[in-house]
């Protein structure tokens, strides 16, 4: 295995042979919802170009079985992209569809404004393995200034509702709390952190990631920090697979208007997708030097932000796994 191989495995599994990565992904993203309720400034949202806000049923069968059936593969199923998943309501199902045949770790992450006591029940029942909470500063002014037409005391009195549910309901559900670090919030670290552990358990993680430039899609929005690895190959190619809510796949989680095509769930498997040779031929272009010649991944600062500049809350840090990191 050569130091690029070595950095992959290390970074995605460890444990993994280097060439077991490409049997399957290990994470995948399903969006089943392409809406949202929130009109944040630095969220793609302003920028979209697709046009089928919910998954319909046969894509949903078509891509959770095959899911279930490669199960053996997987360390996470996330069930969210770019939008809103509570706008889904169908959304606890498909939870308990993934719990119900033996994947527990699926995950959601959410604006948290619709998770209402219902909903957070719910999805608890169902055996929801993770959410992640989008809250951006605990103060008001701050805060419905970056998460344009949310309420901020109705998300902080839903999320502090949710950890205590979770609590009674379904203590291995673990909850991570993050802000995403711009102008606006910058200085409000310490604070944020020392009031959100007063709530979370051990297995919570509370951080922050810097605003992202989404592979230089949205430039107006610039990150606080330079790129921490800028020539190295993304572990995205290697582990991660995105299907959106019409069934397309695209290159990558960043890849949000779809403008490099893998292909689609509704003709081919996951496995045919993720070992096609437009899938290798970008993997070859990142470990020879030249993802440069891939427009996204030449601007691209999302991983590379993830690895250097998150902050993981110290108690929870050897638990979790830099891979684990989500945008």
């Amino acid at each position: 295995m050569n130091k690029l191989e070595n950095y992959l495995n290390r970074r995605i599994d460890k444990d993994a042979n280097f060439k077991g990565l490409l049997d399957y992904p290990k994470y995948i993203e399903i969006e089943t919802v392409n809406a949202c309720n929130a009109r944040c400034p630095m969220c793609t949202i302003n920028d979209w170009e697709r046009n089928y806000p919910i998954m319909r049923d046969n894509v949903w069968d078509k891509v959770s079985d095959d899911i279930i059936e490669n199960k053996r593969f997987l360390k996470r199923v996330s069930l969210y992209r770019d939008g809103e998943p509570l706008i889904d309501k169908k959304m606890p199902k498909r939870i308990n569809k993934f719990f119900e045949n033996g994947i527990k770790n699926t995950s959601i992450a959410t604006n948290v404004s619709l998770l209402n006591e219902k909903k957070a029940t719910d999805l608890l029942e169902a055996g929801l393995g993770m959410v992640i909470f989008s809250i951006d500063s605990l103060k008001k002014e701050v805060f419905e200034k970056i998460r344009v037409r949310l309420n901020f005391e109705e998300v902080r009195d839903n999320a502090i509702r949710f950890l205590q549910l979770r609590d009674k309901i379904n203590p291995r559900c673990r909850v991570w709390i993050r802000m995403i670090r711009q102008e606006s919030n910058y200085n409000e670290w310490d604070n944020y952190y020392e009031f959100w552990r007063k709530y979370a358990s051990e297995v919570d993680r509370i951080y922050y990631h810097n605003i992202f430039n989404w592979g230089g899609q949205l430039d107006q929005f610039k990150s606080v920090s330079k790129s921490f690895e800028p020539n190295l190959p993304c572990v995205a190619l290697w582990s991660l697979m995105v299907v959106f809510a019409n069934g397309d796949v695209p290159l990558c989680n960043v890849d949000y208007n779809n403008k490099y095509p893998t292909g689609t769930i509704m003709t081919n498997t996951i496995k045919e997708l993720w070992q096609s040779k437009i899938m290798n031929a970008r993997r070859k272009l990142h470990l020879n030097g030249n993802k440069k010649d891939i427009s996204i991944c030449a601007n691209c600062n999302v991983w590379d932000e993830v690895k250097g500049e998150e902050i993981i809350s110290p108690e929870f840090a050897e638990q979790v796994s830099i891979s684990n990191s989500n945008i």
